[in-house]
């Protein structure tokens, strides 16, 4: 029996107890939220098997390349933690809780030089890490728009209690594939100096036709061609970007802004090799940030191919 697609997935947690979650951090604080938050994770973890079984998978995966990683129930257990902070990280940030001097930029002056000069462009990220936290680059650039793709049907509750904290230069559009017509509304967007930000690890509802097979931690995994066709399309320039809890004690988070492509092009004649190997860019630097901040892993769904295994585990380095 085929495995079930990620957008298939019931939502955990219904909108009562989200908002429950986060009354506790509003009026009483964070300590008293990460509390709570333990046996509301230990719930979900002994409820939730095929979650359980994905993080163990992705836990054995890193573990076959660094030892050090390991994958044991416990570790697996903190990985749900992780994901219950992660929760709050997102409503701590809508609601304005989170400034500039709490993160820690990395390499961003191209974004900023875009930014500078009134141009657009593409913001490939993952659910590895937190993509919330990307509004502090609006914060940081008054006059910068960001506009957010995402599935958001199969977690509407959670998306519901995020718009009513919304910011007026995130906008969050759903999308279940990408148009002619959307695809038009976004250049038009990408024009006028807005960024698109969309996650390039995740195949699409609209079926494999537009996803293929990468590489990923030393096991095929089907990666979708969507966010790579559409910046080809914007003709303009790409960035990666990644958004961890910091392991600085100097700040709570970290941005990755990396530039990917100046411009993608990906010509009729080689297209087909031309996406491969842009799939295969971004999955082994999606793989490196997977070996330096493990847990901050939000794929709790099988990812990886299970009859089709290729050696070599270690992907962190970049092609």
């Amino acid at each position: 029996m085929d495995k079930q697609h990620w957008s298939e997935l019931r939502e955990a947690g219904a909108l009562s107890g989200i908002r429950f979650m986060f009354f506790v951090y509003k009026h009483l604080g964070r300590l008293p939220f990460k509390l709570v938050l333990y046996p509301v994770i230990l719930y979900f973890f002994i409820r939730r098997k095929e979650a359980r079984k994905a993080s163990h998978e992705y836990l054995e995966r890193l573990s076959k390349a660094d030892n050090k990683i390991g994958a044991s129930k416990l570790l697996s257990f903190r990985h749900f933690l992780e994901f219950g902070e992660s929760l709050l990280d997102k409503l701590a940030v809508w609601q304005g809780d989170i400034s500039l001097d709490d993160i820690l930029f990395h390499p961003r002056e191209e974004f900023l030089d875009c930014c500078a000069k009134g141009r657009g462009g593409v913001l490939i990220g993952s659910h590895l890490g937190n993509l919330e936290i990307c509004r502090a680059l609006s914060l940081q650039q008054k006059n910068t728009r960001i506009n957010v793709l995402m599935h958001t049907s199969h977690a509407e509750n959670f998306n519901k209690l995020l718009k009513q904290l919304g910011s007026e230069q995130i906008s969050i559009i759903q999308v279940n594939n990408i148009n002619p017509a959307t695809a038009m509304m976004l250049k038009e967007k990408v024009e006028q100096g807005e960024f698109i930000v969309l996650t390039g690890d995740r195949t699409p509802p609209t079926g494999e036709k537009n996803s293929a097979p990468v590489e990923f931690l030393g096991k095929q995994a089907d990666f979708p061609n969507g966010p790579l066709i559409l910046a080809s399309l914007l003709k303009c320039p790409v960035f990666t970007i990644f958004c961890f809890r910091s392991r600085n004690p100097n700040y709570r988070y970290e941005i990755f802004l990396d530039k990917f492509s100046e411009q993608l092009t990906l010509a009729r004649k080689d297209r087909h090799s031309a996406l491969s190997l842009h799939r295969q860019r971004f999955a082994n630097i999606l793989a490196s940030f997977c070996y330096k901040f493990p847990l901050q892993w939000y794929n709790f769904y099988s990812l990886w191919q299970s009859d089709r295994n290729i050696p070599n585990a270690n992907t962190s380095e970049d092609q």
